[in-house]
């Protein structure tokens, strides 16, 4: 197994996003060799033959270096963007008059078809957003079809641009037919993880659920209703992902910082998955190293609690792919270093559904810390007893056997933990003495360490952790 388990585990997990430039098998070994956990596709990319491939090179990659790789499916989502333009693009002025209309046709100076515009609810005074956040125009009288407007920020806008509604509701369908047909075809894969666009709510989520039974989704942070609604979207979302790059367009950039942190408090407190992303080492698309911002930045976000960071142009699309993900690697580690890296004041006891797993968990960590233990060793069916240990952020390193290769990839994106498999047994005894002989052949623990294991009674059932054990290497089960 290429994990080094001489010295302590890197804890933040990192997701790197495929595309061409990493378009071969031996390009995927290079990345998971430098540390990648989790590959994801994004499907607003690519075909679906390029998006096969790539997930078997990763299935196959990983079982040859013997890593637990998640793969991570990331759907198009519900996007609004304009129509086209003579030419390609118009310049829209400031002070201008622009009318905007529902629609996919050729527009003009003054006139821009939006998809979907009818969808949108907007107040006089309402903002526009288009290209990126680069340009704004601001309504000054709506008929629910169209717009007349005035332009604040001007600029060129090219054909098929984005367009952004921040503070006001877009009722368009959470779920679009080409995510239905890309999810149905992710399924054939076996993605581990799907990552939903522009969730606006609880029941947006739902719905995605409702297509994928089984597969957990993330739902992707990107607009001020998505945020406002956070509570919501993490009643039903595995968890969440701060998808700085649209969120950016809605918020002021000066308030991203915030609410980057705001939103991976509240995911860890509900013990849910809190990824951060985009323009994490944009430099690196084109230099060999990063620039201190941005290793300021990656570091920022392991410390705010980030279970995994993402690199998303990156390694799809830039020069340096292997090295970006090595440069990521190295930053985390030097965070987890910091005295700041760990349980955040506001976990005390997770809100989770299983709430006796939940106190075993927390159990578990505190006397690892109490004890200065290195290892806690965790048994689970689903995934959930690594995870809620992982949420309570020790400094040990968290070792969990699973005897279910779906739960062994899940737990790739879990901060701090070393997923292994194991096969079913029928008594908590014989799972113990396994671990104790699977620690001890791996370097992991020398006889005579102390271990925390957690398990649940009788074995082999989901969502019954209620054991934690304290345990001598060496010693009798």
């Amino acid at each position: 197994m290429s994990v080094r388990y001489g010295a302590a585990v890197r804890k933040t997990k990192i997701i790197a996003t495929l595309g061409p430039a990493v378009a071969s098998y031996e390009a995927i070994c290079d990345l998971i060799e430098a540390g990648m956990d989790v590959a994801r596709l994004n499907f607003s990319h690519g075909d679906y033959d390029s998006h096969r491939r790539l997930s078997e090179w990763v299935r196959k990659a990983a079982s040859e270096q013997d890593r637990p790789v998640a793969v991570l499916q990331d759907i198009q989502g519900p996007r609004i963007r304009v129509g086209t333009f003579p030419g390609g693009a118009v310049h829209l002025d400031p002070g201008a008059e622009v009318v905007l209309r529902s629609g996919e046709a050729e527009g003009t100076e003054s006139q821009v078809f939006i998809e979907n515009l009818n969808g949108a609810q907007l107040d006089t005074g309402a903002r526009v957003l288009m290209s990126d956040g680069l340009i704004t125009v601001r309504v000054v009288e709506w008929d629910g079809e169209t717009a007349k407007a005035i332009v604040v920020e001007g600029g060129v806008l090219h054909d098929h641009k984005g367009v952004a509604f921040p503070g006001s509701v877009v009722d368009v369908p959470a779920v679009s037919e080409k995510d239905v047909a890309d999810l149905a075809f992710g399924r054939t894969l076996g993605v581990d993880y799907v990552a939903a666009s522009f969730v606006s709510s609880g029941l947006d989520v739902k719905r995605v659920k409702n297509l994928i039974p089984g597969t957990p989704v993330i739902a992707k942070i990107e607009s001020v209703v998505g945020y406002r609604n956070l509570n919501d979207i993490l009643s039903e979302a595995a968890g969440t992902m701060v998808a700085r790059g649209d969120l950016g367009v809605e918020l002021s950039f000066e308030a991203v910082p915030r609410a980057q942190r705001e939103i991976l408090q509240r995911s860890n407190a509900k013990a849910k998955i809190s990824i951060t992303a985009t323009e994490m080492l944009e430099s690196m698309n084109y230099s060999t190293r990063p620039t201190r911002a941005e290793v300021s930045d990656v570091a920022a976000a392991v410390l705010d609690g980030s279970d995994a960071v993402m690199l998303s142009s990156e390694t799809a699309v830039g020069k340096y792919p292997v090295r970006a993900v090595r440069a990521m690697a190295r930053i985390c580690r030097e965070a987890e270093a910091s005295p700041d890296y760990g349980r955040g004041p506001e976990i005390h006891f997770l809100e989770d559904r299983a709430r006796f797993a939940s106190a075993t968990a927390q159990a578990c960590v505190d006397a690892a810390e109490n004890l200065d233990l290195r290892a806690i060793v965790a048994f689970t069916e689903s995934g959930s007893t690594a995870r809620l240990i992982s949420k309570y952020r020790p400094h040990s390193d968290i070792f969990a056997y699973t005897p279910h290769e779906f739960t062994y990839r899940r737990m790739a994106m879990y901060a701090g933990v070393t997923p292994l498999r194991f096969a079913a047994v029928d008594s908590t005894d014989k799972m113990i003495a396994h671990a104790e002989r699977n620690l001890l052949e791996l370097g992991i623990v020398e006889p005579g360490d102390g271990v925390v294991m957690a398990a649940g009674i009788p074995p082999n059932q989901a969502a019954t952790t209620n054991l934690m054990k304290l345990h001598s290497i060496g010693s009798s089960a």
